[in-house]
């Protein structure tokens, strides 16, 4: 017996088309996630290391070679002079100016930013690492022409000097009296004025062979240790032509290179740069502090030991 033909199902259209249409969103909803979350991968682990561009917050210490410091981000280090020794121009702080540094890493120059030694070493650095850059001096702090001066070991200064009214009351502080003995306004030993005539004064120096003196500050004053000693080596009141000649002998190494600051009589600060004994000169570099000009770090290596806290 024949059996008898199965009822075909009729398919609703409308159903069908909901249920292509929801497993296309799933997956849909599925790949957007996937994409979303692998970009967020990329994104986390982009952010775990310091690229050109990036903006970083870091805690810095900065260093000379010799250990000492001169700028720091951290209170702690600011206070702690027996673990971290300062450089002559460190200067203290409120403890709330005291907080991480954001830079942008690579921005330096005319761009703005810092130094470039600094704005490139930062680069690679990853988060929480803590590490040393070192800055070369041709990478940091351009020196300023103008604000270095050689002079010679063994400076001469004549016996007799002449000028203007108006020059001797600047450098001396007073007005010229005649046949009035007042200390140098450089050297500190005895001057007689022998003429005052025509807005011109005359004064004659008269130091004594072996007289210690300290033109730019007293190195054994206990708050403000400035300057170093030099000595009077010889005295000829009638060399070059009647002027005189004095030899005054600044008695300074190299090992004093970078150890001593001074004030010149005109008030500007600097710090000893160089002492060429084969050559006889010592060099001065002047700081400026009304323009931020810091003859200490300029030219010279500086190192950073920097944290990185955060990378973005």
């Amino acid at each position: 017996m024949a059996s008898e033909p199965k009822a075909r199902v009729e398919r609703d259209p409308l159903k069908t088309t909901i249920t292509v249409l929801t497993a296309l969103l799933v997956l849909t909803v599925g790949l957007i996630g996937y994409v979303i979350y692998d970009n967020s991968l990329r994104s986390d682990s982009a952010s775990r290391v310091v690229e050109d561009g990036s903006t970083v917050l870091m805690n810095y210490v900065g260093m000379f070679e010799d250990g000492r410091v001169f700028d720091t981000s951290v209170y702690d280090v600011a206070v702690n002079d027996a673990l971290y020794p300062k450089s002559f121009t460190f200067s203290m702080r409120e403890e709330t100016s005291y907080s991480p540094f954001e830079m942008t890493a690579g921005l330096y120059g005319e761009s703005g930013g810092t130094i470039k030694g600094f704005a490139l070493g930062v680069i690679g650095m990853e988060l929480n690492e803590k590490g040393i850059i070192v800055v070369a001096p041709e990478d940091g702090y351009a020196v300023a022409p103008t604000m270095l001066e050689t002079h010679d070991l063994l400076e001469v200064v004549p016996v007799v000097e002449t000028m203007t009214e108006s020059e001797y009351t600047s450098l001396f502080k007073m007005t010229p009296t005649l046949m009035t003995l007042v200390p140098h306004y450089k050297w500190g030993w005895d001057v007689l004025v022998v003429q005052v005539e025509s807005g011109y004064v005359t004064f004659k120096n008269i130091p004594t062979v072996g007289e210690v003196v300290t033109p730019y500050g007293d190195q054994d004053d206990p708050d403000f240790p400035m300057g170093w000693d030099c000595v009077v080596e010889t005295y000829d009141a009638v060399a070059d032509a009647g002027t005189g000649r004095i030899a005054v002998r600044h008695l300074l190494t190299e090992a004093d290179t970078y150890q001593r600051e001074g004030e010149d009589h005109t008030g500007v600060s600097f710090v000893l740069s160089d002492v060429d004994e084969d050559a006889g000169t010592f060099t001065i570099h002047k700081i400026d502090s009304a323009s931020g000009y810091n003859g200490e770090i300029s030219g010279r290596t500086l190192l950073f030991e920097v944290t990185i806290i955060n990378i973005t």
